[in-house]
């Protein structure tokens, strides 16, 4: 099993949409709701708990949902057993996957490639690709090549700064390609960019974006 969608998160900014939504979701998620500061960071910890606890449902996964994390601080559950997920989001835009294996995914909106971040960071090999892309495409192969860490770094539960200097971007094949286990997915919607990796071989898969406002994908 490999499930993944996202989220948009704008329409929480109502506070009718934001209780209703709210009061769907575990009594952990929404503790970690009321931790966020912001408004903003509100609004995307709940759309993130909302689509993780719907894809769960959708896929007969039922509650108690207990939550906890590792000693390297990523969530994970003590109930529903043998199940992974992973989480991210930014600027109102959330993303959610589950699986029977390990599993881990990131968002980012696409930003301006960092020469200089990359060089201090990142393996010799992402190096040379990212310095081999064409200027009108580096924006973007930048921001896939980040949350390609971000999200092995979920994936593992490994600390992110020995995925950024460890794991080069090749050592993952595209699902296109399907021969080795680990796998990365790439997801671009507007302008934001969704890595998917997960341990398995596995069709691609279909992500949909979900809206609270009417309660459907697209």
């Amino acid at each position: 099993m490999i499930k993944a969608a996202a989220y948009n998160c704008e329409p929480l900014q109502n506070p009718f949409i934001f209780d209703e939504v709210y009061d769907m979701i575990s009594p952990q998620r929404r503790a970690h709701v009321d931790e966020a500061k912001t408004l903003k960071g509100k609004c995307e910890r709940l759309g993130a708990a909302h689509l993780l606890e719907k894809l769960l449902w959708e896929n007969h996964i039922q509650r108690p949902y207990v939550y906890s994390t590792t000693s390297q601080g990523k969530p994970i559950f003590i109930q529903p057993k043998n199940v992974d997920f992973s989480l991210s989001h930014a600027d109102f835009f959330a993303v959610a996957a589950i699986s029977d294996k390990p599993v881990g995914i990131d968002v980012e909106r696409i930003r301006k490639y960092d020469p200089d971040l990359v060089k201090r960071f990142f393996t010799r090999y992402d190096i040379e690709y990212l310095e081999s892309i064409k200027k009108a495409e580096v924006d973007k192969k930048f921001t896939e090549v980040w949350t390609f860490k971000e999200a092995t770094c979920k994936m593992m539960d490994r600390p992110l700064m020995q995925v950024l200097q460890w794991i080069d971007y090749s050592e993952y094949c595209d699902c296109e390609k399907g021969n080795i286990e680990w796998t990365k997915q790439g997801f671009e919607f507007r302008d934001f960019y969704i890595t998917l990796c997960y341990e398995d071989k596995r069709q691609p898969i279909q992500m949909g974006l979900y809206n609270p406002y009417d309660g459907k994908y697209y």
